[in-house]
């Protein structure tokens, strides 16, 4: 099929202001909670991506989730997790958590710390239905990601791939590039579709728009993108998954 792609500029993003109300400074890529465009509900079964930098020593306290696959970027600060399973951990810069909601768990995610912490939640449209509740986490390194890419995330279905995987047909990838003689190589199959957010920083993608800090790039169908460094640093992450049947 022709390549297609749409990109989406940092500042159509809807903005929600840490308040009283809210603990984080938030950007919400799709409809979340208030915020609803019923012509921006997902992309694929990519259903959410809220980009939260939380208020010191405040956070989102315990609250319920269920049939949905969700993962949590660290990108800055500390992020104390406990949930209804026992699970307690503190995650720093390029940790990941998993959490498969399945029938149903009770969560918090709550910066303790005296600094902000801005963290990536994702949300993945599940396979099946009622799965059993499932958590995991991997402390990835800076190493891992510099000017290299690093899949985090794989499906369940091809779980060896990755040290982490959610009950969904998808593959996450993240990289830090700090090298301008540098380049990071990803290919897009055929039948396929990803999603591209540059989170810190921005890079060039060959022959797609250069991404600014908080630009993300979808993209339908095959492709092959080079990313090089468009300022002095950058910080990005690609899901891909199966390309929507409507496209």
């Amino acid at each position: 099929m022709t390549k297609r792609y749409k990109k989406i500029n940092a500042e159509d993003l809807y903005y929600m202001k840490a308040s009283d109300m809210h603990p984080a400074n938030t950007y919400f890529h799709f409809s979340f909670a208030n915020y609803h465009d019923p012509n921006n509900i997902n992309f694929g079964v990519l259903r959410v991506i809220n980009d939260d930098n939380v208020k010191p020593n405040s956070g989102f306290g315990t609250h319920p989730h269920h049939n949905m696959e969700i993962f949590s970027y660290i990108v800055a600060g500390k992020l104390t997790h406990r949930d209804s399973a026992g699970n307690h951990e503190i995650l720093s810069r390029g940790h990941v958590q998993c959490i498969s909601a399945g029938t149903g768990v009770m969560h918090s995610e709550l910066n303790e710390q005296d600094d902000w912490c801005r963290f990536l939640q994702i949300w993945i449209l599940p396979k099946e239905k009622n799965l059993p509740v499932r958590y995991d986490l991997h402390r990835f390194s800076f190493e891992d990601r510099n000017n290299k890419l690093l899949q985090i995330i794989s499906g369940s279905e091809n779980k060896g791939l990755a040290p982490l995987y959610v009950c969904q047909d998808i593959n996450v990838y993240v990289s830090e590039l700090t090298a301008v003689d540098k380049s990071i190589s990803f290919i897009l199959n055929e039948g396929r579709q990803a999603y591209i957010f540059c989170f810190e920083g921005s890079i060039d993608t060959n022959q797609y728009p250069t991404l600014k800090e908080r630009d993300s790039l979808k993209i339908y169908g095959q492709a092959n993108m080079k990313f090089t460094l468009a300022s002095d640093k950058a910080h990005f992450i690609i899901i891909e998954m199966q390309l929507e049947k409507s496209e």
